[in-house]
């Protein structure tokens, strides 16, 4: 990772949201019919079983581009535009980076975006460029972790969390109360209309446009 870029790692994250996109778009081919008579490839519960993995591989390219992305701002990289955060920390390779990171833990966790964001004060000026980012898009950010968590652990307080979500979104819940029936779902006046999925995806796709400008 050290050789890399951080416009290599934005078009990598790009790259990844178009894959996420289409193989959702490939779901919805394949359970769609052509014709009343037509039997579809797939259920409608495989469909939306593979959406699910469509978002689980779009957020965790979204964490793998928050980790990407921090650790060569602090070693010193610069972003495409000429950007690049004042820091208090000088890790002299990556891996001296990573384990600062860590803290002690195996590893450093890059799903909770309060938790990357009280880092980033810690190791960058005002936070930046993460906190400009994260703090604008919090509470989105926060419900894609949730629905992470649902798809992901499918335990007793993430379903009571994700339930929450579609609940405001939507005011009730799907037939099938799944991650998957959610994200295919419109968001509600969006224009032009857009599925929940895709919603998500745009704003990962957004806030990386400001981390790395």
């Amino acid at each position: 990772m050290a050789s890399r870029k951080l416009g290599s790692v934005l078009s990598e994250f790009s790259k990844r949201m178009r894959e996420s996109r289409r193989l959702a778009s490939d779901a919805y081919l394949w359970s769609s019919r052509a014709t009343k008579k037509a039997t579809p490839y797939i259920s409608d519960k495989r469909r939306d079983s593979i959406v699910e993995l469509a978002f689980l591989r779009a957020f965790l390219a979204w964490e793998a581009f928050l980790e990407e992305s921090f650790i060569l701002y602090l070693l010193g990289r610069t972003s495409p535009g000429g950007y690049s955060p004042k820091r208090y920390y000088f890790p002299p390779n990556q891996t001296m980076a990573t384990e600062w990171l860590a803290e002690g833990k195996d590893y450093a966790k890059w799903a909770n975006c309060q938790e990357v964001e009280r880092r980033a004060f810690r190791h960058f000026e005002q936070g930046s460029p993460f906190s400009q980012s994260l703090r604008s898009n919090q509470s989105v950010l926060s419900d894609a972790n949730a629905i992470r968590n649902m798809i992901a652990h499918e335990s007793a307080s993430a379903q009571v969390k994700f339930e929450s979500i579609v609940r405001r979104e939507l005011g009730t819940l799907p037939i099938t109360g799944t991650a998957g029936a959610f994200l295919g779902m419109t968001v509600p006046t969006s224009t032009p209309p857009i599925s929940f999925l895709d919603f998500y995806i745009s704003k990962f796709e957004s806030c990386a446009a400001l981390i790395i400008p």
